[in-house]
């Protein structure tokens, strides 16, 4: 198909568009703004990310309430729902806490508290205090997805002004979609509010899907089946049992063949690693991540432009099981090629990434000197990204890592020069981002399997 569009390619293109925001700290809400063509693509971008299978750390939640005008009315029914999720009638898909109960996850049982006043702000506190009963969740945001409203009866400006205007606290993040020729959400960009203004080829994609499809019977359509066979390979990882898992997971392959496409069958081969991945299963997990990397590298030879995209996915998934299994040289020298490729395709981000886990890796076995000159590769890759994304992102662990090991290993006058530079690619609050003691427990080596 090559450069054809294609469903899959235009999820992917979703995922990247988060991307770009995800990383920076300080906004409060994220507003999709689109055609009436790509609404229901966002949404199940967000619905993935709801589920185990999801490409970001956040922990994203949907409220389906809808507004119909009255703030405090719509605040007391959010509080409703949000209680509901936890009653014991819940279906088993939808039962957090025994999923985080089976994971190991859950710090401290949890009900939610409905003895406040049901408002907005009183609700964010209440999410953030189930948040600190969940481990590992520390840099983590709770998101919450509102999904459009369908009439636009009832615009939400006022409302979601009025909610940034009280305060959303740091570990809150909020995001929703509108249309962009008939606004509900009429907010104009600032540090708090962020616009992602996508450009998807929706339309070329459903005419490839259509031309695909069985003459007169849409629902039996390869394409179609594969996106309801990707649900179904989701849902099953609840489950935790890699049986149902890898039967779901040959009906996704079979479609994917059907389908002609090298994407298409890429993809399916990556969503069945991260869907044994996220159940634990990392040999199943392995073994579809080292498929994936070669039909990967086979699309970059073939000029297809995902290739890279699923090829550094892949890659960073089997060095991110090595890790967890401390197999550190193995990991190390996959994470130097994921910054070597990154270099030939100018992709600076996963230059710093794979050169700071590298580093991160060598400083648990105590190697200090090679971790400090692969947290400098790091800062280096790091510096070709705008100074906005630098601030917000990983870079900053990086910084602080390189300073830590840097005093141990080099004299101060090179800690100087070191220094002088973080200023620079930071700016004049270097210090803060660097040194502020919520930075400290990037110090901690693991103990245990905090990347399982």
């Amino acid at each position: 198909m090559g450069a054809s569009a294609s469903v899959i390619q235009e999820y992917y293109k979703a995922v990247d568009y988060w991307a770009d925001i995800a990383g920076k700290k300080d906004w409060k809400l994220a507003i999709w703004i689109v055609g009436r063509n790509d609404v229901d693509l966002v949404d199940k971008f967000l619905e993935i990310e709801r589920s185990p299978v999801g490409q970001f750390d956040d922990i994203f939640f949907r409220f389906d309430t809808p507004y119909r005008g009255d703030d405090d009315e719509y605040a007391a029914q959010l509080w409703q729902e949000y209680a509901g999720w936890f009653e014991e009638q819940a279906e088993e898909k939808d039962d957090m806490l025994k999923a985080l109960r089976h994971d190991g996850l859950l710090k401290t049982e949890y009900r939610p508290d409905t003895s406040a006043e049901p408002t907005a702000a009183n609700l964010w506190k209440e999410m953030l205090r189930f948040k600190e009963c969940i481990s590992r969740l520390e840099n983590a945001f709770f998101c919450i997805y509102f999904p459009p409203e369908q009439s636009g009866e009832f615009p939400r400006t006022e409302w979601f002004g009025q909610v940034l205007k009280e305060g959303v606290p740091q570990g809150i993040r909020l995001t929703t979609i509108d249309l962009k020729k008939d606004r509900n959400v009429a907010l104009d960009e600032s540090p708090e509010v962020v616009h992602i203004r996508p450009r998807f080829d929706m339309a070329a994609a459903l005419h490839n899907r259509m031309a695909r499809a069985d003459t007169g019977n849409d629902l039996i359509a390869p394409e179609n089946r594969f996106k309801q066979q990707v649900t179904a390979v989701m849902d099953c990882t609840r489950k935790q049992d890699l049986k149902p898992l890898e039967k779901e997971i040959r009906k996704l392959l079979d479609i994917a063949g059907e389908l002609k496409d090298a994407n298409i069958r890429i993809s399916a081969l990556f969503i069945a690693s991260e869907a044994c991945y996220a159940i634990r299963e990392y040999k199943s997990s392995m073994k579809y991540s080292d498929k994936t990397i070669r039909e990967a590298e086979k699309a970059m030879k073939d000029g297809e432009a995902a290739g890279y995209s699923y090829w550094k996915m892949a890659v960073s998934m089997k060095a991110a099981i090595l890790t967890a299994e401390k197999k550190r040289e193995e990991a190390v020298a996959l994470y130097e090629g994921i910054a070597g490729k990154a270099v030939e395709r100018k992709d600076p981000y996963y230059v710093m990434e794979g050169y700071r886990m590298c580093g991160f890796l060598r400083y648990e076995e105590g190697k200090l000197e090679q971790a400090f000159e692969y947290f400098l590769l790091a800062l280096a890759g790091g510096s070709y990204l705008s100074e906005d994304i630098r601030r917000s992102s990983t870079f900053t662990y990086a910084a602080h890592l390189a300073l830590h090991m840097g005093r141990q290993v080099r004299a101060p006058i090179d800690i100087e020069v070191l220094e002088r530079q973080l200023h620079e690619w930071l700016g004049e609050d270097w210090k803060e981002l660097v040194e502020n003691p919520s930075m400290r427990q990037a110090e901690a080596r693991r103990k245990g399997g905090i990347f399982n």
